[in-house]
């Protein structure tokens, strides 16, 4: 009976659970980060702001980077998705940012929130602490991360070919507030089958104000991509002019004085193919600065007349969209500009539009530069000699496209309205 009593005995300490133990300062400092993140993401507001997005390539590592294109958009955090659409537009695009700006160089999404909000709070990703250091005048936490593959929604695509991969990094967060300061991902896990090296990707965020909310937005983003062939493509990224988005507006707000007279309801107009019709722009345009996206307003300059009827008058107004800008400065400085124009509106009446240049051509806005004419001939961008369907080709000498160059446009038929 002895025996028996010590043997339960014994049972029972085996069963008692040890003392707590105290809480490491690491799952102490990476809970008050998961923390703060949720709060965070929890109550952000759906909010859009201007992405200026520099994209360029180069051959291989040894030459310097050229310059692809300039591109603006408008990127919007709406219920929890990324969502993209042009200057100007009255709702955000179906269309991912890929298959939006086409053409050379790279693109992603995710950096406005999903990436940050992957790496804090999906549970996928494995953190741990590499302790802290001084950064920009701030004491901040280093974290190391990675997402595998097997369950990364991370898609890079390098057409026609798109996967996930699988990325590894740091992030720095404040060690007071906890805010996000900079994150940098290295893709280290890449499909055989994607033509792609490797990549590497650095985005730093900013505290914003919205409204009377203070938010954490990112401020900049930088990625580089090497090609399996050894070329390499960059993109740099500024995010600006964030804002609420609030709904059933335009892409761009202005206040609407609260004594403005109601306006009569809108007429939807079609304009009959083959009318010509001459434009100015509003505002002299400096075309070595312009973008991608960015948004154009012309008016009409005279009235343009189908059947004898007044078409479309005098005074109305039009809106168009560079659909690809290059500019050079040899032998003398010059810039080349795709134009789409995309709707117009005269008292309560409004429509969408389709366009091509009529006049001048491009060989007449050339022959300007009587001197140096064959040898800027000689290097108009391939893609400028013969514009898509539904544009025009704009040339000036120097920079500076005036806004007293009227140019005679001619409606055509077709799918309404013009994407760059």
């Amino acid at each position: 009976m002895r025996v028996f009593a010590l043997i339960l005995a014994a049972c029972a300490c085996a069963q008692t659970p040890p003392p707590s133990q105290p809480l490491s300062n690491e799952v102490i400092r990476l809970a008050r980060l998961r923390i703060a993140a949720t709060s965070l993401f929890d109550k952000l507001p759906n909010i859009t702001c201007t992405l200026s997005i520099e994209r360029s390539n180069r051959p291989n590592a040894t030459r310097k980077f050229q310059l692809v294109d300039n591109l603006r958009l408008e990127v919007g955090l709406i219920d929890g998705q990324e969502l993209y659409a042009w200057p100007g537009s009255k709702n955000f695009d179906d269309r991912s940012i890929a298959d939006m700006v086409g053409r050379d160089g790279a693109i992603g999404n995710g950096d406005f929130a999903i990436h940050a909000r992957s790496i804090v709070l999906s549970g996928r990703t494995k953190l741990w602490l590499d302790g802290d250091l001084d950064y920009e005048g701030r004491r901040a936490d280093r974290w190391r991360f990675h997402y595998p593959l097997a369950t990364s929604q991370y898609i890079v695509r390098i057409p026609p070919i798109e996967a996930a991969v699988g990325y590894s990094g740091t992030l720095l967060s404040d060690s007071l507030s906890r805010d996000l300061l900079r994150i940098e991902m290295v893709l280290d896990e890449i499909p055989p089958f994607l033509p792609l090296k490797s990549g590497h990707k650095l985005i730093t965020y900013e505290r914003v104000r919205i409204g009377d909310t203070p938010v954490l937005l990112p401020k900049l983003s930088e990625m580089t991509l090497v090609h399996a062939n050894g070329a390499e493509s960059f993109n740099r990224t500024t995010f600006s002019n964030c804002r609420q988005f609030t709904g059933e507006s335009t892409l761009i707000f202005e206040d609407v004085p609260d004594d403005a007279p109601a306006r009569a309801p809108t007429v939807a107009v079609t304009l009959p193919a083959g009318l010509n019709f001459e434009i100015k722009t509003l505002d002299q345009l400096d075309l070595s600065k312009a973008a991608t996206g960015d948004q154009i307003h012309f008016t009409v300059s005279k009235n343009a007349v189908s059947s004898k009827q007044v078409a479309l008058p005098a005074g109305a107004s039009v809106l168009g969209r560079i659909s690809a800008v290059e500019c050079g400065d040899s032998p003398v400085l010059h810039c080349f500009a795709h134009i789409g124009l995309e709707s117009f509106s005269f008292d309560n009446k409004e429509g969408s539009i389709r366009a091509e240049l009529y006049s001048p051509t491009l060989e007449q806005q050339m022959a300007t530069v009587n001197t140096y004419r064959r040898t800027i001939l000689t290097r108009v961008p391939r893609q400028f000699v013969f514009p898509p369907p539904g544009l025009g080709t704009v040339f000036v000498r120097g920079k500076i496209w005036s806004k007293s160059s009227p140019t005679v446009w001619r409606t055509v038929k077709g799918p309404e309205g013009i994407h760059p």
